[in-house]
């Protein structure tokens, strides 16, 4: 997707505007959440840091390899899929039809 999409017309695929943000927002952060653990499984980085200064600098080395891959934006992913119609949402509410 290379074409800017206005916030008015994110309503065409949604109900509201503000649905259509939310829906793209938690997508995005899982599609951010996906890349981290990928970067981490190829760079063998883990969240915990040791006190060791030889760990600390295999540490900083993983980082900056890590600034060196080009992953796609992840906001520009989620916006993409839900244009295409490929994310599916609701509110997770029950209805009830019992009176």
């Amino acid at each position: 997707m290379k074409d800017t999409v206005s916030i008015q017309d994110l309503g065409k695929y949604s109900d509201s505007i503000y649905e259509a943000i939310v829906v793209i927002s938690k997508r995005a952060r899982q599609i951010n959440e996906e890349q981290k653990r990928k970067i981490e499984m190829e760079t063998g980085i883990n969240d915990s840091i040791s006190d060791s200064d030889e760990d600390d600098d295999d540490f900083l080395l993983n980082k900056e390899e890590q600034r060196d891959l080009r992953l796609p934006k992840p906001t520009q992913l989620a916006m993409q899929e839900f244009i295409e119609g490929k994310i599916k949402f609701d509110y997770g509410v029950e209805k009830n039809d019992e009176k």
